[in-house]
């Protein structure tokens, strides 16, 4: 049996501990007891009946909240995807702790944990008793010293490396190519074996220096029964490093088979290796530059306003309610208000739009965001991690901190991996020194260091995360922000899209359309006196028409708004109804003295009757998006099932269709049934994704097997989507399905060659070529285990030249429906 302490919320008498206790007590295999002081639940369970999350979830379902808490952690001293299983396996057997994912890429572990019964302390215990370093990270937290330290330390160790190897290489190699260089060293040594016994020195500095690097974590894994690349490396070299110290101490074992040392292939092949990781960090960092690049945008500080000084101060120390003055030029500190001033601000890093966006008192500000020439003074209303710039980097890393599916199959060839590479070597070097050719030794020692080092778990485990970083990354720079690295998987294998109308295919914004009336100018200021205190979404088309005819608004008495049919009010002393046709006849009002044949019209008839007569009626209508049917017509050129989902009529769907070319179509949809077309979809076979901007779009978000948001939209429907199209432009959909193609592409890419590497070299590192006269030397071995990384995360950079999709903009921004 475990023990487990879980908090529970949401309990507010005896009968909710109770119920609490009796639903956990009826699930196999446990025994809890519930106090409602601590508001605590003392949870005994068999781990082979029950797991934690069946826990959590039978809480859930009786409408009480388990506490659950996320921490991330950054791992150093990870090498390869042994590590990072290692690393997962550790943190899962802390008790309280509900997953556990470990990024090589990142050196990032995400983990879900019960904070009633383990602490983030705990967790790093557990990362350093397996044999790495940890610590916590703060959210958003990026720690780039740390990073610079690591890569110069370890150039440090790569320096010192070769050249400790370099003269090591020279004294082993020379005398074989040069005769009288040979000669030359016999006549300057003052005893026998000498040069080998400066050889040995070297190499033991640079395995104890060095290569103490690999030899630490190596020892620490076999300890754990968990072998990993560094024990290979730790293992070849240090079994070349004995065989050489052995045949220089005792000689006189080896006058029948030779007595040759391979102090050469020890330290040429840390040297080499290191060379491989060094390039490896490298790589790492200009994967991570997306995250760097939108960390840049943000001010450092900012100009506090208290008691009528300027002061300078930090970003941290901004609190909700300061006011904070914004030079021209400069960036915005944090997201406000303006409270005086004006000036046109430059949002092209969040909306896309080249053209700046003007702003004065009344209008919200986004941090990071470039001041224009005007001077402002904003009130402080999201700071630190609350602001958009803020939560655009967390749900970036979020998304590269996820597993996808596909990692799955090299996860499980790694947990068998490195055991087999050991078999292999061992089985290599029996075989050579039983069967090999004079000298068999020499034959057996090579094969089996160069099986150890040419075999690289390290591409393997760097093959998907790296992809996902990068593609992530230059996604969220082109606009499309995803929120979970999953989506970008599914997101590749979606084969119908089913777009909402309003707000996705058209602006979302209704705009006045044709009035007809005998006074178009009277009906229009009336209409418009009415609308003004309305809070309807039509009323601001209305209003707006009237504005820019240079009407001016008339004062409203007696306002009236009767939901679902329309608002009254007198205006200029004369009753004015405006509202739906079916409300007019509601009040006696016939409503067909203005009609004539509607049957192309697609909008909103609203009619307004003055002193209980029809005066005239106004079509309100919405615009098409500029690039939609550009967007439609590349979508369909992918290969994608297209389907339009609204709760507009059928004339208006029909006709919307037609124009965009939409084989299909569902009109006069209710928001919980969007969710059941959706699910209907699915079921035939297809994976489904979801574009829309609306709170009523929510549902159908969370039903699609990915979700993708309008930035225009809710904030409701961009937190229930899967990724959020960032620049509020719909060609960004496409830029998201290129973007996620394009990652999968390279993962699968990266996978074949990690795996095709370690098929092709293996077999050769143990000599299965020996018979024609070639044999795999350890110290090439060892540069191409590294350059085998570093060409996985050289095929990953190359998403970092992704380019947006962009349509091309020959319809009519006019086009209304």
């Amino acid at each position: 049996m475990k023990h487990l302490e879980i908090g529970v919320e949401g309990m507010t008498c005896a009968s909710c501990s109770s119920r609490v206790e009796r639903s956990l007590n009826r699930l196999p295999g446990v025994q809890a007891s519930v106090n409602l002081g601590t508001e605590r639940a003392a949870v005994d369970f068999d781990p082979a009946q029950i797991d934690p999350h069946a826990l959590t979830a039978a809480i859930a379902d009786i409408g009480y909240q388990a506490v659950v808490a996320r921490t991330e952690l950054e791992v150093d001293g990870m090498t390869c995807a042994s590590c990072s299983s290692r690393v997962e396996r550790a943190l899962g057997k802390v008790s309280g702790v509900l997953s556990a994912s470990v990024n090589l890429a990142t050196e990032r572990a995400m983990v879900d944990y019960l904070p009633a019964s383990t602490t983030p302390q705990q967790l790093i215990a557990a990362i350093i008793d397996a044999g790495y370093a940890a610590r916590s990270l703060h959210a958003g937290e990026r720690n780039e010293d740390h990073k610079a330290h690591v890569i110069r330390q370890m150039r440090l160790d790569l320096i010192l490396a070769v050249l400790l190897a370099l003269p090591i290489l020279f004294l082993a190699m020379g005398p074989m190519l040069s005769s009288s260089l040979d000669q030359w060293l016999r006549h300057m040594a003052p005893f026998t074996h000498f040069w080998d016994w400066v050889q040995a020195v070297l190499a033991t500095l640079t395995l104890a220096g060095p290569g103490r690097r690999f030899f630490r974590p190596g020892l620490i894994a076999y300890r754990h029964l968990s072998p990993d690349m560094n024990s290979l490396v730790a293992t070849g070299t240090g079994s070349a490093w004995l065989f050489s110290m052995i045949v220089l101490i005792f000689p006189e074992w080896f006058q029948q088979v030779g007595a040759h040392v391979y102090f050469d292939s020890a330290a040429v092949v840390i040297a080499a290796i290191l060379l491989g990781k060094y390039l490896e960090e490298l790589a790492k960092g200009r994967a991570s530059a997306a995250i760097r690049h939108l960390a840049s945008l943000q001010a450092r500080d900012a100009l506090l306003l208290r008691d009528g000084e300027e002061q300078r101060v930090p970003l941290d120390q901004i609190r909700v309610g300061d006011h904070l003055l914004v030079r021209p030029g400069e960036r915005l500190p944090v997201d406000g208000v303006v409270l005086e001033g004006e000036s046109d601000v430059d949002a092209s890093m969040l909306t896309g739009e080249p053209l700046p966006e003007h702003k004065q008192v009344g209008d919200t500000v986004i941090g990071a965001t470039v001041n224009g020439m005007g001077r402002l003074i904003v009130e402080a209303g999201a700071v630190g991690q609350d602001t958009v710039m803020a939560h655009i980097i967390h749900m970036v890393e979020q998304a590269q901190a996820g597993k996808l599916p596909i990692q799955g199959l090299a996860d499980r060839v790694v947990r068998v991996f490195t055991p087999l590479v050991i078999g292999i070597a061992l089985l290599s070097f029996i075989l050579w020194l039983l069967l090999g050719p004079s000298p068999a030794i020499s034959i057996a020692v090579l094969s089996a260091v160069a099986v150890l080092v040419v075999a690289c778990p390290c591409a393997m485990g760097l093959a998907t995360p790296a992809a996902v970083m990068v593609g992530t990354g230059r996604a969220a720079e082109l606009g499309v922000l995803f929120r979970k690295g999953l989506a970008l998987e599914t997101l590749a294998q979606v084969h119908t899209i089913c777009l909402d109308k309003t707000g996705t295919l058209t602006m979302g914004k209704p705009v006045l359309g044709e009035i007809r009336a005998d006074n178009p100018q009277q009906l229009l200021e009336l209409a418009a006196a009415l609308e003004s205190v309305s809070e309807h979404p039509l009323a601001q088309a209305i209003v707006n028409a009237a504005k820019k005819k240079g009407i001016e608004v008339s004062p409203v008495r007696q306002f009236q708004a009767i939901p679902g049919r329309g608002v009254a009010g007198v205006v200029q002393d004369q009753q004015v109804l405006l509202g739906s046709a079916a409300w007019m006849q509601e009040q006696g009002i016939a409503t067909d003295k203005f009609d004539r044949a509607d049957a192309q019209f697609v909008g909103t008839w609203v009619y307004l009757a003055v002193g209980g007569l029809l005066s005239g009626k106004i079509a309100i209508q919405d615009q098409l998006r500029p690039e939609a049917a550009a967007v439609i017509r590349q979508l369909t050129r992918m290969g994608l099932q297209l389907v339009m989902i609204t709760g507009d009529s059928k004339a208006a769907a029909r006709q919307l269709a037609e124009s965009l070319q939409l084989p299909t179509f569902h009109a006069e949809v209710l928001p919980q049934d969007k969710a059941n077309i959706v699910k209907q979809l699915q079921g035939q076979g297809s994976k489904v994704a979801f574009v829309g901007d609306g709170i009523n779009d929510a549902p159908a978000l969370a039903q699609a097997d990915v979700g993708l948001a309008m930035a225009t939209g809710t904030d409701i429907a961009m937190e229930t989507a899967d990724l959020t199209l960032t620049h509020g432009d719909l060609a960004a959909l496409v830029t998201a399905i290129q973007a996620s193609r394009k990652t999968m592409a390279t993962i699968r890419g990266n996978l074949f060659w990690a795996f095709f590497y370690n098929i092709l070299l293996i077999p050769v590192a143990a000599g299965i070529l020996i018979p024609w006269g070639f044999q795999l030397n350890p110290m090439l071995a060892g540069l191409a285990m590294g350059m085998s990384s570093v060409f996985v995360l050289s095929n990953s950079l190359r998403l970092k030249w992704m380019r947006p999709w962009m349509a091309a903009r020959t319809e009519s921004p006019q086009a209304r429906f």
